[in-house]
């Protein structure tokens, strides 16, 4: 956890916790995003955006956010760590692609219907 805040001085870290008892080890980090010499309003502001473009993550197109941006390098970093404990990390693809709500509704009313069809008595 220090060289993650080491890395994000502008992520305040309150809480993590380390989950082992489940199919796959994880960590959830809490943190709080802030800037300092604000502009507007007061000094010290919460803003993930601006806190992550001080660290120099500059968002470009819709798929290229400085959220974007931040998680690859975080997965690099974590890739290096692993790597130099000796742990390997299985990409397991379990990521699914994300659809519009229009989309996932017409999947839902697909993925229903053949649940009906499969489960019929001939």
């Amino acid at each position: 956890m220090h060289n993650f805040q080491e890395r994000n001085p502008y992520l305040k870290v309150f809480s993590a916790h380390l989950h082992m008892d489940e199919a796959t080890p994880h960590l959830h980090v809490d943190f709080v995003p802030f800037i300092t010499d604000s502009k507007r309003g007061l000094d010290t502001r919460v803003s993930l955006k601006q806190a992550l473009a001080a660290q120099g993550f500059i968002g470009g197109t819709r798929g290229d956010t400085e959220w974007s941006q931040w998680v690859k390098s975080e997965k690099g970093h974590l890739s290096q760590a692993m790597e130099r404990n000796g742990i390997e990390w299985e990409q397991l693809g379990t990521h699914d692609e994300h659809l519009s709500v229009m989309d996932y509704k017409k999947v839902q009313r697909f993925s229903g219907r053949r649940r009906s069809l499969c489960w019929k008595k001939p």
